[in-house]
């Protein structure tokens, strides 16, 4: 039985109101009685419309209220000053500062009532990614074809179709530790699964190195981006993943890791298992269900329970948000579709916004979106997308 998602998101704004007809009922009765696939298909989508992230779908529901409704619970904003070391914060200071000069000295009047072709500034989503192997030369990652990028008389480095890369043992003979790097650029995405049998979901513009194979005893990777891990279990190799200041140490866990260059914090969402993170001395151990969360250049880690699928959907395309800021949510954008954002004033990067989002639907949607709700609009200047009002 095959359902498009706009059937899906109708059963479940009819069956979240109470309203499906009998014909319905039984079309849906008979699509999740097909397997576990499409009930938790259905529910996941019951989940985004009930607990007020169905804006992204607003415009295939036509439910205004539903607009009116979640935009009176948005909060105020609370600004936060960044909290970080003096090298670090110099360097996006300066680097911020240097980027607005350039820019407003090009913004004279802006028209935000223009009709702007907002699909011509995107490159969405090529999985393509470059791998750096141990001997320094580089791959380039083709997408959707099989390559064997390594063939070795003890190690075989092979891409499938599906764009997962897989090390798989020739022989039982050591090598030294020699270690390989991917780099996914922005609009793009990546999995791959290691040496050891630990898979790895890696976001756009995201950077991980780690060893083809392993030394005995311990299991070291370092990430600058956002990736998801599900980590092979082995006893007697704790897996460890250092990101900045940030070291989350595992024996056989799911988690996702958001450690971006450029942003200010590191948070470590737990989905299964157990984890200990260490931060400048201080150390802190989660539980399946708790994020923590770590600004860079202090020594304190903050822990507090949170739906883990807001933080791990990205890995199906889905993009939630809860009362959070749109400047963090201009930021997932840009890296989503390799788009560059500017504000025109600071206030509007502290609005707060809570919402959801295909990555599947277009570009125009997503800004749509966040126009109804957060109450800005957006117009083109060169290779920018400004953010104001008219």
């Amino acid at each position: 039985m095959k359902v498009e998602d706009k059937s899906i998101i109708t059963w479940v704004k009819d069956y979240s109101k109470g309203e499906l007809s009998d014909d319905a009922k039984k079309e849906l009765k008979a699509f999740l009685e097909e397997g576990k696939e499409n009930r938790d298909l259905f529910n996941r989508y019951r989940r985004l419309y009930t607990n007020g992230r169905a804006l992204g779908f607003a415009n295939r529901l036509d439910d205004e209220k539903a607009w009116k409704e979640i935009s009176r619970t948005i909060k105020k904003p609370k600004v936060r000053k960044l909290h970080l070391r003096l090298p670090y914060a110099a360097a996006v200071i300066i680097v911020a500062f240097i980027s607005t000069f350039v820019l407003m000295q090009e913004v004279d009047e802006v028209d935000f009532s223009k009709d702007y072709n907002f699909a011509e500034l995107v490159q969405q989503g090529s999985k393509e990614a470059i791998l750096t192997l141990a001997d320094g030369s580089k791959v380039k990652l083709e997408d959707d074809v099989e390559q064997i990028i390594a063939d070795h008389e003890n190690l075989k480095i092979e891409k499938d179709a599906a764009n997962h890369i897989k090390y798989q043992a020739q022989s039982g003979e050591e090598t030294k530790l020699q270690y390989n790097t991917i780099e996914v650029p922005r609009g793009g995405e990546y999995s791959l699964t290691l040496y050891d049998g630990t898979k790895i979901w890696l976001n756009a513009d995201t950077k991980l190195r780690y060893p083809v194979k392993f030394a005995e005893g311990k299991r070291d990777v370092y990430l600058d981006g956002e990736a998801l891990f599900e980590v092979a279990h082995d006893k007697k190799s704790p897996f460890t993943v250092q990101s900045h200041d940030a070291k989350v140490k595992v024996l056989g866990t799911k988690f996702n890791i958001s450690a971006y260059d450029d942003q200010e914090f590191i948070a470590t969402t737990l989905v299964e298992g157990s984890v200990e993170i260490n931060n400048l001395g201080n150390t802190a151990v989660l539980k399946p269900g708790y994020q923590s969360i770590i600004i860079r250049g202090e020594n304190k880690i903050t822990v507090s329970e949170v739906d883990t699928y807001m933080y791990t959907s990205w890995v199906d395309g889905i993009y939630e948000f809860e009362n959070v800021e749109l400047e963090y949510i201009i930021s997932q954008l840009g890296r989503a579709y390799d788009v560059e954002f500017f504000f025109l004033e600071e206030q509007y990067k502290h609005i707060r916004f809570t919402g959801a989002f295909e990555k599947e639907n277009s570009f125009e949607f997503a800004l749509d979106m966040i126009e109804r709700i957060a109450d800005v609009d957006f117009a083109i200047k060169g290779r920018h997308i400004l953010i104001g009002k008219q």
